[in-house]
C-alpha cells in the first residue's frame, strides 16, 4: 500500500509546522500590557538607577548588572542594591547602561527583573509620569482593569479604574499612561490627571 504524494507532503508540512509551534511556544515570552501603576504595585521593589554594565554572575541562570541606585520608590527593606539581575531565557530584559526606571522581585534575596517589569529609560519618561510615581503606592488599593465596549460603561466599578474605550469613566491606553489611580469618596477609585 503506496501513500499518496499529496497526503505525504501534507504530513510532512504538518510535522514541520508543529515542531516549529512547540519551539516558538518554548521559547516565547508574552507579557499582558499592564497600566505601570500596576507594575509598580505587583513588584517588590521600584527604583531609578544607573546601569554601569554587566558584571559576572554568581548565578549561572542570571545575567548580573551593576547599578547605582539613584532614587529607591518601593523596597521592603533598606538594603542598598548594587547589583540586579535578569533571567538568560528570553523573557530577561537586556538594558544598556544608561539611567532607567526598574521594578522587579524579591528572589533569594537579590533583585530580578525582566520583559514583563518596568524597563524604561528614565529620560523617556513624561514630567507627569515621574510624578506620578509618588502617587502610585497611595493607588494601589485600587485594581486598574482593562474593558471593551459595554463594560466600559458600567458604572458600577467601585475599586477599579477602567483602561480601554476612553469615555467619562474610562481612559484610553495613552492617556490613562498620564494619570494616576487613586481611591476616593465611597470605597470607589478613580482616575486623576
Amino acid at each position: 500500500m503506496s501513500v499518496p504524494l499529496s497526503a505525504a507532503v501534507t504530513l510532512g508540512l504538518l510535522f514541520f509546522l508543529s515542531v516549529g509551534l512547540n519551539e516558538q511556544v518554548a521559547e516565547g515570552c508574552t507579557c499582558v500590557q499592564r497600566h505601570p501603576q500596576r507594575v509598580f504595585c505587583e513588584s517588590d521593589i521600584v527604583i531609578r538607577a544607573k546601569i554601569l554594565g554587566s558584571v559576572a554572575s554568581a548565578r549561572p541562570d542570571l545575567v548580573a548588572y551593576s547599578i547605582k541606585v539613584i532614587t529607591t520608590f518601593k523596597s521592603p527593606n533598606k538594603k542598598n542594591i548594587r547589583v540586579i539581575y535578569s533571567s538568560k531565557t528570553s523573557c530577561g530584559a537586556r538594558p544598556e547602561n544608561g539611567e532607567y526606571l526598574l521594578s522587579g522581585h524579591l528572589v533569594d534575596g537579590v533583585m530580578v527583573f525582566g520583559l514583563c517589569d518596568l524597563v524604561w529609560h528614565w529620560d523617556q519618561l513624561s514630567s507627569v509620569q515621574k510624578r506620578n510615581l509618588n502617587l502610585y503606592r497611595t493607588g494601589c488599593a485600587c485594581e486598574i482593569t482593562s474593558c471593551t465596549g459595554a463594560s466600559c460603561l458600567n458604572t458600577k466599578h467601585q475599586r477599579k479604574c477602567l483602561v480601554g474605550v476612553k469615555n467619562s469613566i474610562s481612559l484610553g491606553y495613552e492617556e490613562a499612561l498620564q494619570a494616576v489611580c487613586l481611591p476616593g469618596r465611597h470605597s470607589s477609585c478613580r482616575w486623576q490627571k
